[in-house]
């Protein structure tokens, strides 16, 4: 069961990420993740006992509780990276609004003269 989760997820991954790549609606740093990603996905469903040997290494219960806690863990650093983009692009949204509203009433001062 673990095999084929992993690989109907890896499937529509790689598939949802090929639609955004046809469309110019993703970075190449945001392909080259999510394509290791979904390779990631592909090594454990095609060798589950790389998540039997890691789960009794890091004493987890069930290798299904690692590969879910460690496919979290990864998605949870890649929101916060994008959070952070996501704040960085804000202030610089920011900024050249406000340049802009500075360059338009330079503008209407020097025609006011």
């Amino acid at each position: 069961m673990l095999t084929l989760l992993l690989v109907a997820g890896a499937a529509l991954t790689l598939a949802f990420v090929i639609l955004k790549v046809r469309k110019s609606e993703i970075k190449t740093s945001d392909t080259v993740f999510w394509f290791l990603f979904v390779a990631c996905l592909l090594l454990l469903a095609i060798f589950p006992q790389i998540a039997f040997w890691l789960s009794d290494v890091f004493d987890v219960q069930s290798p299904a509780n690692l590969v879910f806690l460690v496919i979290v863990a990864i998605l949870l650093i890649k929101e916060f990276t994008a959070s952070v983009e996501i704040a960085r692009l804000r202030s610089k949204v920011t900024y050249l609004v406000q340049e802009i509203a500075l360059m338009k009433d330079e503008e209407k001062g020097v025609e006011d003269r």
